[in-house]
């Protein structure tokens, strides 16, 4: 699906909310190998990140001509900050009402008000597209970005325990959230 829309942030800062496309592959992949190093609250760990620019490329333009996923960058100044998007839990007839969303913010662009920019686009287009319900999981600590999803309408069903492994040994649970669209 494509996007794009021009926005003001908190601080007066002009900025392009938009699909990125298969020439942005390393900046994608740039932005989340950064946003892995900078918080324990992504997935990945940064050295986990093995696809090629090539790889993303191809899941971008794949993304870009979807009707059922997308993809929304944060860029300010011509470089991308945030990236967020939403797939399809499962191509299935009993799932199809449902999308799974993730989300990733450069750490000094926090509290700019870019996430709630690119959450509205998402719902909003996850609406257009037909589904009925967007479903995440978010770190339990991570009471940054749990604020923001019950903000937008985000409400908790449940917790993952002993979702996450840290290389140090130590767990964290993943809270459930879920938005009725």
């Amino acid at each position: 699906m494509k996007y794009e829309k021009q926005i003001t942030l908190k601080n007066g800062q002009p900025c392009l909310l938009r699909h990125p496309t298969a020439e942005d592959a390393q900046k994608i992949l740039d932005h989340m190998i950064l946003t892995s190093a900078e918080t324990d609250n992504m997935a990945r760990y940064a050295d986990e990140f093995t696809m090629t620019a090539a790889q993303e490329a191809l899941y971008l333009t794949e993304v870009e001509e979807s009707e059922d996923a997308m993809m929304v960058s944060a860029e300010l100044d011509g470089e991308i900050v945030a990236n967020a998007g939403f797939n399809p839990v499962a191509k299935l007839e009993r799932c199809r009402h449902r999308a799974e969303l993730g989300i990733s913010i450069r750490q000094d662009c926090w509290g700019l008000g870019i996430g709630t920019a690119v959450m509205q686009a998402l719902i909003d287009t996850a609406r257009q597209a037909g589904y009925e319900q967007l479903e995440l999981d978010v770190v339990e600590t991570n009471q940054r970005a749990i604020a923001l999803y019950e903000k937008m309408g985000f409400v908790s069903y449940g917790l993952r325990e002993n979702s996450f492994k840290y290389r140090d040994g130590h767990s964290a649970a993943l809270r459930l959230m879920l938005l009725r669209l």
